[in-house]
Formats: C-alpha cells, structure tokens, sequence
C-alpha cells in the first residue's frame, strides 16, 4: 500500500464477495495510524481486532455461543452470588483472609467479564474459574457429610460444573475463531503456520537456558550456606538473573538479537489479568481437590492416616512459608519484587522462551513450569504441585502480555498470600 493505511470495513475483506484481498502477513490495525502487525498474529493477539471481523464475517464456531453465552452467565451468577455472600460472612466471622476474599472477587469479575464477550477471549480459564466456586461448594457439602446442607449448596456445585463443562466442550478457543476467520479471508492453514513458525534455537541455547534455571536455585542456596545476609542475598539473586540470559543467548546465538519487542500497555493489562485468573483458579481448584476428596473420604470413613498426615503436612508447609517471610521486612520486600523479578527474568524471559520457540506453546509452558516448581524445593515437598501450577499462570501471563505481566502477576500473588 506503498505506506499509506487503507481504511476498510470487515466485510470488504470477506473471500465471498469482498473486494480487498489480504495476505497472511498483510499489516493490519483497528486505527488509521496503528499499531500495525501482520493479518495472521493479529488476529490471535488483537482480541478487540478479532471482535470486529468476527462481528460482520460469519464464523460457524460463533452460532452456538452467540446463542448459549448469557444463559450461561445467567446460570452461573447464582453460584458466584452465594459465594461472594459466603466471603462476606467469613469476613465479619473473622474466618477469611482478604486475600481469599480477593481471589474470589477476581474470578467472579474474570467470568462475567468473559461471559458479555461477543467472541470468547480465555474461555479455558473461565472453565478453570467456574469449576473453583464448584468445589468451594462442593467442600461445604463434604464438611458437613450432606447432614443439614442446604439444597442451594448443591444447585450452586451444580450449575457452576455444568457452565464449566458447556464452556470446555461447546465454546470455540480464541485460536479457532482466528483460524475460522484467516479461512473465510482466503488464508489457508499452511500459509499461517509458514508465516508463524518461528527460528528453532540451537540446541546449545537450550540446556544453557536449563543450566540457568538450575543455576538459580543454586546460587541462593549458596549463598545462604555461605552465611551472606539479606541484602547480599537479594544482590546475588538479581545479579545471575540480570546476567545469566544475556549471556546464554550471546553465547550460543551470536548474531541474533535478543528478544526486546515493546509489549503495548493495553497487551501489559491483558497478561496480567489472564495469568493472575487463571493463577488464582488453578491454584485454588487444585487444592480443593483434594480437600474435597479428603472430605468424603472422611464422611464415609475412608480417609486413613497417610492421607492425613499428608494433608497436615501441606497446610503446615505453606503456613511456615507465610510466617517466615511476614517475620521480617526484608524477607516481605524480596518475596514482593526481588524474587518475582528474578525467577520470572530465567524462568519465563529464558527458559520457557527458548522452549516454546524448539517445542511449541504446551511443552514449553508446562516444562518451564516443572522446573520452577522443582526449584522450590527447598521450601515445599507435598505443596509442590501448586508452585508448578503457579508457573503456568506466570507462563501464561508471559505469552499474553511479556515478561512485566508476568513479574506483575508473580509479584500480586505473593502479597496476596501475605495479606
């Protein structure tokens, strides 16, 4: 277009009968003056980009959710309304930390922000969220063993359950609707997947990338054994995390520069809101699992002592965890910014970008978040599981909105466990 924008509307740009052909890497943008980027990862970041070319070009994946969505926030604001009412009366019982308080708020505020879409934005994470207030009622039925629970309770588990299961099983992914809508602008799937494949790193940059992550927990424990205090601690820490990825990449990927791509503010907000929600969710769904389960199992006296002591152990793990860093100002300073800062810089920034980019999204995610739970050993054993599944939140907020949506995300969820 010789640098010149072109306005069009959506249903210019349709194959069947639309004047304005488009190429996989065709510059697009919802404003006259940008920002600009090419049609085929647009359409996969963009969500407002996304919105208006699905709101005139017919995406078949669409019908059914165009037809189901406020059904669904209809049935699903009864659960998420008694449990906000639960919060409240915890609150004046002096029974529920704010932090659980908020978490519950961000997932209720996350589904109904998802459920008024006109194209679905994360409707995993939205499952993920609806399946929490499931079990949140569903571990008040448990406690009581069924005797004198009210019938609401059970409407409540129920209803958020079956909203998660239509929301995993009849809503089309962000991906597909991108996909549907590249096939109606006349792109095939092969020409997206030439356009989107990236550089494979070499294999060099990837176990310096491994080596760094190992070399993180190390060094803090280093420098404990060697009796260096707080600060210098903190120094250290920051210092591997600032050096360590510049210098693996320079190393194995000479003429190639580091990835430096300014993230937009309103991607920034995004990331954040989408890893803290699907943080929040996991977290807590996973861990009344398996309150849930010990509860029945207690009810009808099959609980046994492994699972007890194991249950205990948990809890006295992370509430260890909470009193030592509450015990000193520095400790809260370094779990707020420093290790945030550090873990999310050679976590996400190296490994899981390197990993993503030889393996693809799934492995790259999950194994980055395997070795960031790996390298909390030293603080947890049985509560491991939930320092991985926090690595996924963080590795999600890093793919939506970069490496500050995801120190922002780590470092919120740490104050919240402090709160």
């Amino acid at each position: 277009m010789d640098g010149v924008a072109e306005r069009h509307a959506s249903t210019d740009l349709l194959v069947e009968g639309g004047s304005v052909r488009v190429a996989v890497d065709t510059p697009v943008a919802l404003r006259h003056d940008g920002p600009f980027e090419p049609l085929a990862t647009a359409l996969e970041k963009n969500d407002a980009l996304r919105d208006e070319l699905a709101r005139e070009i017919p995406v078949p994946s669409l019908r059914d959710y165009r037809r189901i969505r406020f059904g669904l926030l209809a049935a699903a604001a009864l659960p998420m309304a008694m449990l906000l009412e639960l919060d409240r009366e915890l609150v004046l019982a002096s029974h529920a930390s704010a932090g659980r308080v908020i978490i519950d708020v961000l997932l209720v505020a996350f589904v109904v922000f998802e459920l008024t879409r006109r194209t679905p934005r994360r409707p995993g994470i939205c499952a993920i969220a609806l399946v929490t207030v499931a079990l949140r009622w569903g571990l008040v039925a448990g406690r009581l063993c069924g005797a004198g629970v009210h019938p609401l309770v059970y409407v409540g588990a129920a209803l958020s359950l079956g909203c998660a299961l239509v929301l995993l099983t009849r809503v089309p992914s962000k991906a597909r609707v991108a996909l549907e809508l590249l096939g109606k602008l006349g792109i095939s799937r092969s020409e997206l997947f030439a356009a989107t494949e990236g550089v494979e790193p070499p294999s060099a940059l990837v176990a310096a990338a491994v080596a760094a992550a190992a070399g993180l927990p190390a060094v803090l424990y280093l420098t404990r054994a060697l009796g260096v205090g707080l600060v210098g601690q903190g120094i250290v820490f920051v210092a591997f995390a600032a050096l360590a990825p510049a210098i693996a990449r320079r190393a194995t990927e000479p003429g190639v520069a580091p990835p430096t791509a300014r993230v937009a503010p309103a991607r920034i907000a995004i990331g954040v809101v989408a890893g803290l929600a699907l943080t929040a969710a996991a977290v807590t769904a996973g861990r009344l699992f398996f309150d849930v389960g010990a509860e029945v199992a207690r009810c009808v006296e099959r609980l046994d002592a492994e699972a007890k002591i194991a249950r205990a152990a948990e809890s006295a793990e992370l509430a260890r965890a909470i009193a030592k860093v509450r015990a000193s100002t520095a400790l809260v300073l370094m779990t707020a910014a420093i290790f945030p800062f550090a873990e999310e810089r050679i976590y996400r920034g190296l490994l899981q970008d390197v990993l993503v980019r030889k393996y693809g999204r799934t492995y790259g995610v999950f194994a980055a978040s395997l070795a960031f739970g790996v390298a909390h050993l030293g603080i947890y054993q049985v509560a491991l599981y939930q320092t991985v599944l926090l690595g996924i939140g963080f590795g999600i907020a890093y793919l939506e909105g970069g490496l500050l949506a995801a120190f922002i995300v780590h470092a919120t969820w740490n104050l919240l466990q402090l709160a």
